[in-house]
């Protein structure tokens, strides 16, 4: 049995070696031919590869450019539309820095145009510097810095007294939350003043209120994606600026060099700084 078996491996090297004499060209033209295949798929993979990766990126662009062609087109539409013939007066309602002169500007217009006279006037501006002057170091001063940026707005607060009849205090009030910028009441205390005519009417005694005045100014930063929508304006947007066109604005004069005011020279001296 072993030498049955024996045999018939012989005669299968012999067969293998007869077809390889015999055929021995075209067995390596076999070889070579499958090993030019192998080559020749391995080296049009990686062209496949950038092709379909070229035609991604050119899908993706098509798109892109779609939506800048349509940006283009709202853009040219948008010159004539309610947001920008009306962004001078939305930039003054919520300015982007704090707006102290123009609050005090606007109080006073509406204390002259309502009859009622200033008395007191204090305020806390608050912070001269800005967050990010702060340590970066300082994990107190990231915690700040990322409560600051999740907020859409900042307060600034004026405490003011004010006199007069009890109409013209009434009418300073709603005057009040018609300014630019954005300005609201947030405390009040009212108080008669003593007279000295007991038959006085309660429309012509004087009353003293103390107010809380609050404007506030925006200090979220903005961005937009160049391919992006222009986003639509909401009903209560619309309405919003409907509303603006009867708020009080008041033009402030652009300081570009220190002004003198006219005081004594406390140093006589001394006719300018050394530098």
């Amino acid at each position: 049995m072993a030498d049955t078996q024996k045999l018939k491996t012989t005669n299968q090297q012999t067969n293998f070696r007869y077809i390889y004499n015999t055929r021995k060209y075209l067995v390596w033209s076999g070889v070579i031919g499958l090993i030019t295949v192998v080559l020749l798929f391995a080296s049009l993979i990686p062209q496949i590869n950038s092709i379909t990766s070229l035609y991604d990126d050119l899908l993706k662009e098509n798109k892109r450019l779609t939506q800048l062609k349509l940006k283009v087109a709202q853009l040219t539409d948008s010159t004539n539309s309610l947001i920008v013939t009306n962004s001078e007066r939305v930039n003054n309602a919520l300015p982007s820095k704090k707006p102290l002169l123009e609050l005090l500007t606007a109080l006073n217009a509406v204390g002259s145009q309502t009859k009622v006279s200033f008395d007191d006037i204090s305020l806390t501006p608050g912070k001269i510097s800005t967050e990010s002057a702060e340590p970066k170091s300082s994990k107190r001063s990231k915690d700040k810095k990322k409560t600051t940026t999740s907020k859409k707005y900042e307060t600034l607060s004026v405490d003011i007294n004010v006199t007069g009849k009890i109409e013209n205090i009434n009418n300073f009030l709603r005057e009040i939350e018609n300014i630019a910028p954005f300005s609201t009441v947030t405390a009040m205390s009212l108080n008669e003043r003593s007279s000295n005519n007991p038959n006085q009417e309660f429309t012509d005694a004087i009353f003293e209120a103390k107010l809380t005045v609050s404007t506030y100014f925006f200090t979220k930063s903005v961005a937009a994606n160049i391919d992006a929508a222009l986003p639509e304006l909401t009903v209560a947007q619309r309405e919003i600026i409907d509303a603006l066109q009867g708020f009080t604005y008041t033009t402030l004069e652009e300081q570009y060099q220190i002004r003198g005011g006219g005081l004594e020279n406390l140093f006589p001296g001394i006719g300018s700084i050394p530098i």
